[in-house]
């Protein structure tokens, strides 16, 4: 019974101190997408080492009575499942270091690959055992015979767990201090494993490989209780950065750049972006020329480096730019936002659709920029009013007082005939059609320059540019309109008067303005005149 008891006590303390982890099969979909594949394969590591103590505690009670007949079917059966669960905790228990050895995984996987050949091989000489006793036998009186292939499956275990230990401790030394712990607990825990194994060599009779199993699962313990609370932080934080919206979130360890990350919507397409690597810059550089808008390549390559971001992040809480990616040849607008986090070992850069965002707003601008329009434009004519006429005196005024008289312009400022006298005979509605055929005509002469209404009857037209520099040939050709209109009794007839701007002499807008106004004036009589001759 002091065989069975050994097993039955490493059964009680596994079930006792990670009953919690036990929960985690039920679970194991949901947590390998979230990337928590380290507590499945932890979780299938304690299931088999649970199997394999029962089948061991079983083994114990049914040895001490193997000169029972009847019992030794369950004997040789039991024998069997003993060195089944054996191999399925070694093969467990390497997949739970593959995956924890996250900074090495491709050099560690050789070791899972090692292991399913000779989990494979375990069993096909458990099932010819029966025909070929090869790891074990009974004899007559139903006593235990060790084979020569149990020695052999043995030795092969210990010189996994020897190579697994110096590996584990080689990469240990080389790791940084946060590191550390992981890689020389898994070194250790491999270490005690094999000593206890070559222990259950050389007393088959003692179960020296559960009481090393459950020393190695009580060292796992504490180490998997921290990488648990580790993986706790990191979530919480991813947590945090989905609650500000993020479509994807990126975890990057500031000291060597791996990274883990969480996409809760897809905004990159077809296109496969690594969930966890060891260099998130370098897979940035890969990734962004195939993703970003080719005008905004440049302004995230400069983002998104390493020095720069560390050397922004000092000094801010938190860093972001906005840029169009094309996945698909689909383009939208995201923003890119990093910060570190509270104990400032990690980035979170999260990425968000703001492409309704973006085009809210220029709906928005455009919409005001309308708006603007509209409340600098005659409701009657079209034409700019007296709000927009003021707006430009204004800008103009101010470059003449800062000195910027290198821009010529005139000032043209006409007057409506007749008006009073249209909507006194006519009517408002014959009144208003004079004033916009005006308003046409002062369009169609000045092509190049803006016409306001800045009264009733009143308009200004702001001469540049071509217009500026043909101006005389303009104002001869918009008062031979008006003689002709005037003569054939059709069409506006409008008092005109030009100013040029004389930049020795003016200080004021409001002077070039009289001086047009005063000329409009002396027209306006001479055409008075002509009526009346």
């Amino acid at each position: 019974m002091n065989y069975s008891n050994i097993s039955l006590i490493a059964l009680i303390i596994n079930l006792i101190i990670n009953r919690g982890f036990f929960k985690i099969i039920k679970n194991r979909s949901a947590l390998m997408k979230s990337g928590q594949a380290g507590m499945v394969r932890y979780g299938y590591f304690l299931m088999a080492a649970n199997l394999y103590f029962v089948a061991d505690f079983a083994w114990g009670i049914l040895y001490e009575n193997h000169q029972v007949q009847e019992l030794f079917p369950f004997l040789y059966s039991d024998t069997v499942l003993y060195f089944a669960f054996m191999f399925i905790t070694t093969l467990t228990w390497v997949g739970c270091i593959v995956t924890y050895m996250v900074k090495v995984i491709r050099r560690a996987k050789i070791l899972l690959y090692v292991v399913w050949a000779l989990f494979i091989l375990a069993l096909i000489y458990l099932m010819v055992n029966h025909f070929y006793p090869f790891l074990f036998s009974f004899n007559e009186a139903h006593e235990y015979i060790p084979g020569n292939g149990r020695h052999i499956a043995f030795a092969l275990q210990i010189l996994l767990y020897a190579l697994t230990s110096v590996y584990a401790l080689n990469v240990a030394a080389k790791a940084a201090k946060s590191e550390k712990i992981r890689y020389a607990a898994i070194g250790f825990t491999c270490a005690s494993m094999g000593v206890f194994v070559i222990i259950q060599i050389l007393d088959p009779k003692y179960p020296s490989y559960a009481a090393g199993l459950i020393i190695g699962i009580c060292m796992m313990h504490s180490f998997v209780e921290a990488g648990e609370h580790e993986e706790k932080e990191v979530y919480d934080n991813i947590a945090r950065g989905l609650a500000d919206n993020y479509d994807v979130i990126y975890y990057v360890d500031v000291e060597d750049s791996s990274f883990i990350s969480y996409e809760l919507r897809n905004i990159y397409g077809e296109k496969d972006i690594q969930r966890a690597g060891d260099d998130f810059y370098a897979e940035s550089l890969k990734n962004i020329p195939d993703i970003v808008h080719k005008n905004d390549l440049d302004l995230v390559l400069d983002f998104i480096d390493r020095d720069h971001m560390i050397s922004a992040l000092k000094d801010c809480k938190r860093i972001s730019i906005d840029y169009r990616i094309a996945p698909d040849n689909k383009i939208f607008y995201v923003r890119m936002t990093a910060r570190k986090t509270g104990d400032g070992r990690h980035f979170i850069i999260g990425i968000e659709n703001i492409d309704a965002e973006i085009r809210r707003e220029k709906q928005h601008l455009k919409a005001l920029n309308t708006e603007k329009e509209l409340a600098r434009r005659d409701d009657l004519t079209g034409v700019k009013n007296k709000t927009a006429y003021n707006e430009l005196e204004k800008s103009v005024q101010s470059n003449i007082d800062n000195g910027m008289d290198y821009l010529p312009f005139a000032l043209v400022v006409c007057d409506a005939n007749n008006l009073k006298s249209i909507n006194d005979t006519e009517g408002h509605v014959a009144g208003d059609e004079y004033i916009k055929k005006s308003a046409m005509l002062l369009c169609d002469i000045f092509v190049h320059s803006p016409v306001f209404r800045v009264g009733g009857d009143e308009f200004a037209v702001f001469l540049r540019g071509s217009d500026y520099l043909n101006r005389v040939e303009l104002m001869n050709k918009l008062r031979k309109t008006v003689r002709e209109n005037q003569a054939s009794g059709s069409g506006p007839v409008l008092a005109s008067g030009m100013s040029d701007y004389l930049p020795d002499s003016d200080v004021r807008v409001s002077e070039i303005f009289d001086r047009a106004d005063k000329e409009m004036y002396e027209n306006k009589q001479s055409l008075k005149g002509a009526e009346t001759l």
